[in-house]
């Protein structure tokens, strides 16, 4: 296989800088999403630089190997479908546009709350996780889950986190992200290669 791989590149950025902010106190704040400063001082780049720290080790290693995981695969598909210089630029703007989108429903939950703060890549992550299980429901994750099963499981513990836990994790966004990698993926097959969505879809029925 000849494409070039840049899941490897995201993991890599996404590593160092989280490693730097697991060091720096000061560039982790600046770095995180905070709504409520967003709105006062324009801090609108916390929209995408949350993507790139995390609240501990676990939550970075967490994203990491679940990118890796579902990435590489997703990277492969658009290259296939849209050819290597179109489908790596859709792949980036696929993953970097998760993240942001993703967060929006939060940064309005929270504009008014100086106590709200979330880290993670966690949005980004979840829409290439989804646009894979989109494309292949029945794939196996971690070669025993079916994909299929392994989303709704996902989308469980998300919800359950995103109303029990206090970690600085934007469980809500794995929804939202979630949500937005089936759209992301349909569209784009919708308007660009159509007769694969619709070998897709006669997948869907596995006999």
């Amino acid at each position: 296989m000849e494409q070039l791989n840049f899941t490897t590149a995201l993991l890599v950025l996404t590593g160092l800088i989280s490693w730097q902010a697991f060091n720096n106190r000061d560039m982790y704040l600046k770095l995180m999403f905070v709504p409520y400063e967003m709105k006062r001082k324009n801090d609108y780049f916390r929209f995408l630089t949350h993507g790139m720290v995390h609240a501990d080790v676990n939550h970075l290693l967490f994203n990491l190997i679940t990118l890796y995981s579902f990435g590489i695969g997703v990277e492969f598909y658009f290259q296939q479908y849209f050819g290597q210089q179109v489908g790596i630029i859709l792949y980036l703007l696929f993953y970097f546009s998760g993240i942001i989108l993703s967060s929006l429903p939060d940064y309005y939950r929270h504009q008014d709350n100086p106590g709200y703060r979330a880290v993670g890549a966690s949005g980004g992550v979840a829409a290439i996780v989804f646009g894979y299980i989109f494309m292949n429901p029945w794939d196996r994750v971690f070669w025993v889950v079916p994909a299929g099963l392994y989303g709704v499981l996902y989308i469980i513990y998300s919800a359950y986190m995103d109303r029990n836990s206090n970690d600085n994790i934007g469980h809500n966004a794995h929804l939202w992200g979630s949500l937005y990698g089936i759209v992301f993926v349909y569209s784009l097959l919708q308007l660009m290669r159509p007769e694969v969505l619709s070998g897709i879809f006669q997948n869907y029925i596995p006999f």
